[in-house]
């Protein structure tokens, strides 16, 4: 492993830390502050509370981690030794759940002595058991498409080229995900440094990270696990109704499971459409599927055009025709099989986006399909037989 993927640096929360600069300035005596720090699995929050921690210490203030001030004795005994320490307290908790009832009525006859802040992770319910607390919250969103970069930079210490950034997608901005895929990437050495660049050799997901997938798949309820499964057979885009016409149910009835998914970072919105964030999220969702059920659902799912303009030939051969396809268009479906925007596509190519774009609707009229995933398909069945046009490049 290279030695420099070892620190977490923190990015893109410059807008967090001055929030919770401002609260640590701003802490007195009366009442306890409660800051709660949310947001999904892996967005960073623990590393928040760490960070806090380091800022309170910095400021002379007393630090206590969660075993020492959660339960109902180790609270009394803290409130019993207020006197041996000056200042305001700081008291972390990254499990809310372990947290004691009555240690939070121990922590606001605190309050009344010294300035007391407590921050925890999650998105516990704090009202209950602090009425008169002065309540904040922090919401980690996924980072900038320029904080995720300098996340890449920072971590393997060079530049990432178009092509990295393109396969972060995977990780939807959050930062232990992020950091999960470089670790995978170096591991499995697909990851190269070189004159001050970071690029990949070969464009596929690490162990971990596919790992890391369908534990985030299977973290989830029933619902939603059904209804990303269902979603990955349709492709990477589509709008909500044909998902739900897809699993027979009506769009409002989806709303819980959607809300679910969406929260697991495996699927986005992009608009009026549901989008996963990569392909080869989608391609690891689908794996989480049975394959007789993967195949029934893609043969329910209606088959669309990519495009509204582009309508599919009326007559689909049986067996695609590659011998059909002109040589640079042979060269751009196997890009697309490397899950190249037609952006890159045209960069790698020497051509402009329009006629990338031009040729792929040559390439799904010859060979008889309506879109990217389709033409995907066909080159892992190609590959699988032996064809020449479906190995991705190994560079």
């Amino acid at each position: 492993m290279y030695p420099r993927i070892t620190v977490y640096a923190l990015i893109g929360r410059e807008n967090e830390m001055r929030q919770i600069n401002h609260l640590l300035d701003n802490l007195h005596v009366g009442k306890p502050a409660v800051l709660v720090l949310e947001g999904p699995s892996g967005s960073g929050r623990t590393r928040l509370l760490d960070e806090t921690a380091r800022l309170a210490r910095r400021r002379g203030m007393t630090v206590f981690a969660e075993p020492e001030w959660a339960g109902a004795v180790g609270s009394q005994q803290i409130l019993r030794t207020a006197g041996d320490h000056s200042g305001p307290m700081v008291l972390l908790g990254d499990h809310p759940r372990r947290i004691d009832p009555r240690a939070w009525s121990v922590l606001e006859r605190l309050a009344e002595a010294v300035p007391v802040l407590v921050v925890i992770t999650g998105s516990a319910d704090i009202a209950p058991h602090l009425p008169g607390a002065d309540a904040y919250r922090i919401r980690l969103t996924p980072l900038s498409p320029a904080a995720q970069a300098e996340f890449v930079a920072r971590t393997v210490g060079a530049r990432p080229d178009p092509l990295l950034m393109d396969l972060c997608r995977v990780a939807a901005g959050r930062p232990a995900a992020l950091r999960e895929l470089l670790a995978g990437l170096d591991e499995e050495g697909l990851l190269r440094i070189e004159a001050g660049w970071a690029t990949l050799r070969a464009t596929r997901l690490p162990r971990r990270t596919e790992a890391y997938l369908r534990g985030q798949v299977a973290s989830v309820s029933a619902p939603a696990r059904h209804l990303l499964q269902a979603a990955a057979t349709v492709g990477v885009s589509f709008p909500l109704l044909r998902l739900a016409r897809l699993m027979g149910v009506g769009p409002v009835s989806m709303l819980p499971a959607l809300e679910e998914a969406l929260e697991s970072g495996l699927l986005g919105g992009d608009g009026e459409l549901l989008v996963f964030g990569h392909d080869l999220v989608r391609a690891a969702v689908e794996a989480t599927l049975p394959r007789p059920v993967a195949a029934a659902l893609r043969v329910e799912a209606p088959r669309v055009p990519a495009r509204p303009s582009y309508k599919p030939h009326p007559r689909q051969p049986q067996k695609a025709d590659w011998d059909a396809l002109s040589p640079r268009e042979r060269e751009i479906a196997a890009l697309v099989g490397q899950a190249l925007t037609n952006r890159q596509i045209a960069t790698r190519t020497g051509i402009s986006p329009h006629t990338v774009n031009y040729h792929l609707r040559q390439i799904f009229q010859k060979l008889g399909i309506g879109s990217r995933v389709e033409l995907v398909g066909l080159l892992h069945r190609r590959a699988a037989a032996g064809g020449s046009e479906a190995r991705p490049s190994s560079e």
